[in-house]
């Protein structure tokens, strides 16, 4: 897990000093936004039965630099806390859940003005895991793509309204629900796409 995350983290410092060496001298302006939001998770699929993850509020950060004139590169986190049900065919479960994401993608403004329509797409990583014990199996890949609107309060700061879905790749053969000291995991995930649906409000600054 952790060579996991060191290698995302490596990745997406090179992809985003690569965007920055990319860029017009004249273009440069960056952003760094809060963001809060409702989030509808889906279900994990293991081979006792299936969990469902409930929704709930999230939130996170943004740093995003302007390329061209229409595009942006972003860097963003979000958090989640969430709650896993199920009645399995080892009984009844419940699991307090935390899915973290990692994510580094380009907005593209469809038109000039204050009122800008978006649209987005990211890539990065997601990792669930609970308090208790090592839910999850790690980070896995997620993908997600994004649409909304941004408006222009200003020279420096900018309301952002977005709706956004998310793909998180489940590898098969993983395990959560795994006792830390190790202890042997209950659960076993079976391969699968876990989609995630939010909505989204973000408050920016701009320099």
């Amino acid at each position: 897990m952790r060579r996991s995350s060191t290698s995302l983290r490596r990745c997406a410092f090179v992809c985003g000093a690569a965007a920055l060496l990319a860029s017009p001298a004249g273009a440069a302006e960056v952003e760094l936004g809060l963001v809060a939001g409702v989030q509808q998770t889906g279900d994990i699929v293991t081979r006792e039965g299936t969990l469902d993850l409930a929704g709930d509020l999230l939130y996170g950060v943004t740093a995003g630099w302007r390329v061209r004139p229409d595009g942006i590169v972003e860097l963003a986190w979000s958090r989640q806390s969430s709650e896993a049900t199920g009645e399995l065919t080892i009984g009844p479960e419940r699991f307090d859940v935390t899915i973290d994401t990692v994510e580094f993608g380009g907005l593209w403004e469809t038109r000039p003005g204050r009122l800008r329509p978006f649209l987005g797409m990211t890539v990065g990583g997601t990792r669930l895991a609970g308090p208790d014990q090592d839910f999850a199996d790690g980070w896995y890949f997620s993908g997600a793509i994004s649409g909304g609107v941004r408006y222009l309060l200003g020279e420096h700061a900018l309301l952002r309204f977005e709706g956004r879905g998310t793909g998180i790749l489940l590898s098969d053969g993983g395990a959560i629900a795994c006792s830390f000291p190790p202890g042997g995991c209950r659960l076993g995930v079976t391969g699968s796409v876990l989609g995630a649906f939010s909505a989204r409000v973000a408050v920016a600054a701009r320099f």
